[in-house]
C-alpha cells in the first residue's frame, strides 16, 4: 500500500464513529513515519475518547521531540473549545519534563491568562526549581487565576525564597489567592512572622486555613492565637486550632508549654473538656488530653482520671495527670476519694513520679486494700516517697498473694533501705524464720540489696532452708561482693538437690575470683546437668584462667554439644591463638552446631599464620559448607599466601556451590 493510500486509510479510521476503530487508526500510526503523520497524530490528540487520546500522546513521546515540535504541543493550550486537546497538551509537556521548561518559560507571558495559567501548572508539576523567579512573578499577574495557580504551585515546589512574595500577594482582596497562599506557606514550611498574617484572622473564610498555617509555619508568639481558636464559633475551626497547637508544641515544647501552663481559661477548658467526649475524631481526643495536660487545670483532673481506661488516651492522660501533680498536687490529691480502684492505682504511680510526698498517708492506707493494682502501685510509690515509718507495713506485703505486689513490695524495701539499712533488717528479721516459704524467699531478696558486711551471715543461713525457694534465693544475694566471704557454703550447694541451685553456686565462683573454688568446681565438671557443668566451665576459665585449661579441654569430649561449646569459648578466650588445635579438631565433630561455633573461633582466634599452616586441611575438609567457610576466612585473614591452596581446591572440588566460594575467595584475594 502506498503512503498516500495509507494516509487515507488511517484519516478514514481517525474519522469513524467507532472508538475502537480511530484506536486502530492511531496504532497504525506507529508501524510508519509517525513524524510525517504529525497532523493525523496531533487529531487524536484531540478525540473524544481518553483511550484515543492516550495512545496518540504514547506515541508522540516515543518520537525524537525538536524545539519546534514542543511549542506547536503548547500551542493546543490554547484549543479553548476541545477540552481534551487541551488536557492531553498537559500531559504531553509534564511527562516531557525538563525538556519542555525553556519553552514553556518562553510563554509564560501569553496575553491569553488562561494559557498562563495552564503553563504555570505545568510547570509546577515538572518541579524544575529554575522556575521559581517566574512564578514569583506571576504572584502579580492581572489575573486572578494565574495568581493563585503561581501560589499554589510555589507551595507544591516549597519554595523558600518565595515566602515574602506570597506574604506580600495577600494584599490582594481576593480570599481564594488568600486562601492558596496560606496552604503554600503552610507546605514551604519555612516560619513566618505572626504580624504578618494576624491582619487576616477576622474573615471568616480564611479563618481555619490561617490557623493550619499557623500550626505548621508559626513560632511561639502563635500559641496565644491557637489558644483562642479554641473556642472559636465555627467547629472546623476549633478543630483545626486544637490540631495546630499540638503541633506548635512539638516544634516548641518549652516555649509553648511554659506559657499553656498560665492559661487555665474556664472557657477553653470547656471546650477540650467537651472534645474529651468526641465519638467521632480518636485523633482530637488525643489532642485534647494533651492540651489538657499542657494546661495543668485541675478542673481537667477527673475527666483525665476518666479515660485512663482508654487504651488509646491512657499514656497521655497519665502524662497529663503527671503535669498537673507536679504543678499543684492538691487537686489530684481531692481526686482520690471519688476514684475507682483502678484510678487509684494510676493516681498512686502519678504521685510517686510527682515526688507528691503529701500522698504517703493514703498510700500506706492502700496497702492494705483488696485490689491488688492499687497495692502494687501504693508500694511502687512508697518506694519513692515513704520513710523508716513504711518498711514494716511494705514488708508485710512481701507475702501479698499476688507476685506483683510481693515484686513491687521488694523493689520498694530495696530502695527505702538504701537510707535505712539498719532499720530495713530489724522489719525483715522476723520474716526470715516465717512459716511461709515464699515469704522467707521475698525477704532472703530484699537482704541481698543492702550492704554485704550486714546480711551475709543472715544469707549464709538461708542457703540450709528447706525451701528450694529460698536457698536459690540467697544464692543470688550472695553473688555480689559477699559471695568470697562464704564460699564454703555456696560450694556445699553444689551438690544441692535442686539443679538451678546447682547452677546458681557454679556460677558465683567466676564473679568473685576466688581460686578457693576451684576444688569445687573441678567436682561441678561432672554435675549430671548440662547448664551446671556449663556454668562450672565459664566460671573455671575466670577463677583458674591458663591454669585450668587442661580440665576444661577435658569437657571438649562432653556428650552434650553446648557444653563443648563453652568449653570450647571458654579455652579460646584463655588461650587465644594457641586454642587452634582444639577449635581446628572440633571441625570434625558430628554435631554441626558445635562445627558452627568452631568456625566462628576460628574467624575470631586464628592467626593468619595458623590458618596458612592448616589452609590445605581446612579447604579439604569432608562437609561443603565448611570448606566453603574456611575458603572465605582464608581469603580474608590469610589473603596471597592462601592462593595455591585455594587454586588447588577448586582443580578438584566437585560441589559446585563451594566451587562458587573458591572462586569468590581467589577474585577477593585479587582486588
Amino acid at each position: 500500500m502506498t503512503k498516500a493510500n495509507n494516509r487515507e486509510t488511517i484519516a478514514a479510521q481517525l474519522a469513524s464513529a467507532d472508538e475502537e476503530v480511530r484506536l486502530a487508526g492511531v496504532r497504525s500510526l506507529a508501524g510508519g513515519d509517525a513524524e510525517a503523520c504529525l497532523d493525523q497524530l496531533f487529531q487524536g490528540f484531540g478525540d473524544p475518547s481518553w483511550r484515543v487520546r492516550k495512545e496518540a500522546a504514547d506515541l508522540f513521546l516515543r518520537l525524537p521531540v525538536s524545539p519546534g515540535m514542543i511549542g506547536e504541543i503548547i500551542e493546543l493550550l490554547h484549543a479553548e473549545d476541545n477540552a481534551g486537546l487541551r488536557n492531553t497538551a498537559v500531559d504531553i509537556l509534564v511527562r516531557m519534563g525538563r525538556q519542555a521548561v525553556p519553552m514553556l518559560l518562553e510563554n509564560i507571558r501569553c496575553p491569553d491568562h488562561d494559557v498562563r495559567k495552564f503553563i504555570i501548572d505545568i510547570l509546577g508539576e515538572i518541579a524544575d526549581p529554575c522556575v521559581i523567579p517566574e512564578m514569583m512573578q506571576a504572584l502579580v499577574d492581572e489575573d486572578g487565576n494565574v495568581r493563585a495557580a503561581a501560589a499554589e504551585n510555589l507551595g507544591k515546589l516549597r519554595a523558600a525564597a518565595a515566602v515574602p512574595a506570597l506574604l506580600d500577594a495577600m494584599h490582594y482582596p481576593d480570599v481564594l489567592l488568600r486562601f492558596t497562599i496560606l496552604e503554600a506557606l503552610g507546605k514551604i514550611g519555612v516560619a513566618v512572622p505572626l504580624e504578618r498574617l494576624l491582619p487576616f484572622h477576622e474573615e471568616k473564610l480564611l479563618r481555619k486555613a490561617l490557623i493550619d498555617c499557623l500550626g505548621m509555619v508559626g513560632d511561639q508568639s502563635c500559641a496565644a492565637e491557637l489558644l483562642a481558636g479554641l473556642t472559636d464559633p465555627m467547629r472546623n475551626v476549633r478543630d483545626a486550632s486544637l490540631q495546630a497547637l499540638v503541633a506548635l508544641v512539638e516544634r516548641y515544647p518549652e516555649e509553648v508549654c511554659a506559657l499553656l501552663s498560665s492559661q487555665d481559661v474556664p472557657s477553653t477548658v470547656a471546650a477540650l473538656l467537651d472534645y474529651l467526649e468526641d465519638s467521632q475524631s480518636a485523633v482530637l481526643r488525643l489532642a485534647a488530653v494533651r492540651v489538657l495536660g499542657w494546661l495543668a487545670t485541675p478542673r481537667a483532673v477527673l475527666p483525665l482520671l476518666g479515660k485512663l481506661a482508654d487504651e488509646v488516651l491512657q499514656d497521655h492522660a497519665l502524662s497529663a495527670l503527671l503535669r498537673i501533680a507536679r504543678r499543684d498536687p492538691h487537686p489530684v490529691l481531692g481526686a482520690w476519694s471519688l476514684c475507682t480502684p483502678l484510678q487509684r492505682a494510676y493516681l498512686a504511680f502519678v504521685f510517686g513520679e510527682a515526688g507528691c510526698t503529701e500522698s504517703v498517708p493514703l498510700l500506706r492506707a492502700a496497702l492494705a486494700e483488696d485490689d491488688p493494682r492499687q497495692v502494687q502501685m501504693a508500694a511502687h510509690a512508697l518506694g519513692r516517697l515513704g520513710g523508716a515509718a513504711e518498711l514494716t507495713t511494705l514488708a508485710a506485703a512481701l507475702g501479698h498473694a499476688d507476685a506483683d505486689v510481693r515484686d513491687a513490695a521488694a523493689q520498694a524495701l530495696g530502695s527505702l533501705g538504701c537510707r535505712f539499712p539498719t532499720e530495713l533488717l530489724a522489719a525483715l528479721e522476723p520474716l526470715l524464720t516465717a512459716t511461709d516459704a515464699t515469704v522467707r524467699s521475698a525477704a532472703v531478696s530484699v537482704l541481698g540489696r543492702l550492704d554485704a558486711a550486714v546480711v551475709a551471715s543472715r544469707l549464709a543461713m538461708a542457703l540450709k532452708d528447706p525451701a528450694v525457694e529460698v536457698r536459690r534465693a540467697a544464692l543470688k544475694a550472695l553473688g555480689g561482693t559477699a559471695a568470697a566471704s562464704h564460699l564454703l557454703a555456696i560450694q556445699l550447694a553444689l551438690s544441692d538437690e535442686d539443679v538451678e541451685v546447682r547452677r546458681i553456686a557454679a556460677e558465683i565462683p567466676g564473679s568473685c575470683g576466688s581460686q578457693e573454688a576451684l576444688q569445687g568446681l573441678s567436682l561441678a565438671l561432672s554435675d549430671e546437668n548440662l547448664w551446671v557443668r556449663a556454668a562450672a566451665v565459664r566460671s573455671l576459665g575466670e577463677v583458674g584462667g591458663e591454669a585450668a585449661a587442661g580440665a576444661i579441654a577435658a569437657l571438649l569430649d562432653d556428650p552434650v554439644g553446648l557444653v563443648q561449646i563453652v568449653a570450647l569459648e571458654t579455652l579460646a578466650a584463655l588461650l587465644g591463638d594457641r586454642a587452634c588445635p582444639q577449635i581446628l579438631a572440633a571441625l570434625n565433630r558430628h554435631d554441626q552446631e558445635v562445627v558452627s561455633a568452631a568456625l566462628d573461633l576460628l574467624a575470631r582466634h586464628a592467626s593468619p599464620a595458623c590458618l596458612l599452616d592448616h589452609a590445605q586441611a581446612l579447604v579439604g575438609h569432608p562437609a561443603g559448607n565448611v570448606r566453603s567457610r574456611c575458603a572465605q576466612l582464608l581469603a580474608e585473614r590469610v589473603g596471597e599466601p592462601a592462593r595455591p591452596a585455594l587454586e588447588g581446591r577448586l582443580l578438584v572440588e566437585a560441589d559446585a556451590l563451594v566451587r562458587q566460594q573458591l572462586q569468590a575467595a581467589l577474585r577477593a584475594i585479587a582486588c
